[in-house]
C-alpha cells in the first residue's frame, strides 16, 4: 500500500500529485491496481488515521505500556543517560503543561532529537513543565491536526510488484527527509513537484508518502481500503489467501492488524508489524503462522 498524505493533496492539486505518485511507481517496477481519495477529514474523523498508525497511537497515548520487549530496553538506556525523571506518552504531556500545544509539543521534541527506540515507538528528551521529561511520540498530535484541513485529502494506492517491500522501501521510497531524498525516489520526486507548483517544502515530519511497512501491514491496509466496506474477509487479499492455505487461523490473523504485542519463545514480545518490517513475504508467512497457529497472539 501506499498512502498520499494530506500535506501535499488538496482539492485544486490533488490530480497532479496523485499522477506523478502513480507515474513514480510505475517506473519503480510497482503497478497500481486501484487507487481511492478521501477528504482528510474523514479519514480521521472515521478512525482510518488511528488504524493505520495503531502503535504510533497508543504509545503517545498510554506512554510506555503498550512498548514490546525491544522498545522498552532502548527506553531504559535513554532514561540512564538522560537523567530525566519521567516518562509520558505525548498526549499526558499536553495535559501537564496547559500552555503547551501540540505544535510547540512537535518542535521541543524535534530540536531536542527523536530517538527510535523500536516499531511506531519514539522518545524525546525534552522539559515539560520545568521537567526533564522523556516524551514518547510527541510529534503525533501535531501531525493528527494535519488531518482537520477541509480542504485536504488522503489518497490511496493498492500496488503489486515482483520487488520485495524491503527493496522498495531502500530504494523507490526515498529518505525520510524529502529534501534529501533522490530526486527519482517518491519523496524526492513528490517533494520536488509540490515545491515547485504549490510552494510547499516537505520535511521529515511532513513527507509526503508511507509506503506499507511489510507485507503483513500492506495485507491489511488493502483489506481495510479496498474490501471491508464490502464484507469481504482478509482472504480477499494475496497474502491472506494463502495464509489461509497454510492453515492459519483468519481471526486471529485479523487480530495482527492491531499490532499489539505478541509472545515469542524466549519470552520477549515483539510488535508484529515491526517484527515483520522489511522481511520477505515467506518469511513473513512463516512469522504470522507461527504466532497464529500456535495460539500465542496476545493482546498485551
Amino acid at each position: 500500500m501506499t498512502m498520499v498524505k494530506p500535506e501535499v493533496l488538496t482539492t485544486a492539486d490533488a490530480g497532479e500529485a496523485m499522477t506523478e505518485v502513480a507515474r513514480m511507481l510505475v517506473a519503480g517496477d510497482v503497478t497500481p491496481l486501484r487507487c481511492v481519495l478521501l477528504p482528510a477529514e474523514l479519514f480521521r474523523r472515521h478512525g482510518y488515521l488511528l488504524l493505520h498508525y495503531p502503535r504510533l497511537h497508543r504509545v503517545a497515548a498510554d506512554g510506555a505500556e503498550p512498548l514490546s520487549s525491544d522498545a522498552r530496553r532502548e527506553l531504559g538506556s535513554l532514561l540512564d543517560s538522560s537523567g530525566a525523571e519521567d516518562v509520558v506518552g505525548a498526549y499526558e504531556a499536553l495535559t501537564r503543561d496547559s500552555a503547551l500545544s501540540p505544535a510547540e509539543l512537535e518542535s521541543r521534541c524535534r530540536q531536542s532529537g527523536i530517538h527510535r527506540l523500536g516499531s511506531g515507538s519514539y522518545a524525546s528528551v525534552t522539559e515539560v513543565n520545568r521537567r526533564r521529561t522523556i516524551v514518547l511520540n510527541g510529534f503525533l498530535p501535531a501531525l493528527t491536526a494535519g488531518y482537520t484541513d477541509a480542504s485536504a485529502l488522503v489518497g490511496l494506492f493498492e500496488c503489486h510488484s515482483p520487488r520485495e517491500i524491503g527493496d522498495l522501501r531502500a530504494g523507490l521510497l526515498g529518505t525520510l527527509d524529502p529534501t534529501t531524498a533522490e530526486p527519482a525516489s517518491l519523496r524526492g520526486a513528490l517533494g520536488a513537484l509540490v515545491r515547485r507548483r504549490q510552494g510547499v517544502t516537505l520535511s521529515e515530519g511532513r513527507n509526503g508518502v508511507h509506503l506499507s511497512a511489510g507485507h503483513l501491514e500492506g495485507m491489511v491496509q488493502a483489506w481495510r481500503y479496498f474490501a471491508t466496506a464490502d464484507g469481504r474477509g482478509l482472504q480477499s487479499t494475496v497474502l491472506g489467501r494463502s495464509l489461509a492455505g497454510l492453515g492459519a487461523p483468519m481471526t486471529a490473523v485479523a487480530a495482527l492488524a492491531a499490532d499489539h504485542n505478541v509472545p515469542e519463545e524466549s519470552g520477549h514480545t515483539v510488535a508484529p508489524h515491526g517484527a515483520t518490517e522489511n522481511l520477505r513475504r515467506d518469511e513473513v508467512l512463516d512469522h504470522v503462522r507461527r504466532w497464529t497457529v500456535a495460539g500465542r497472539n496476545s493482546s498485551a
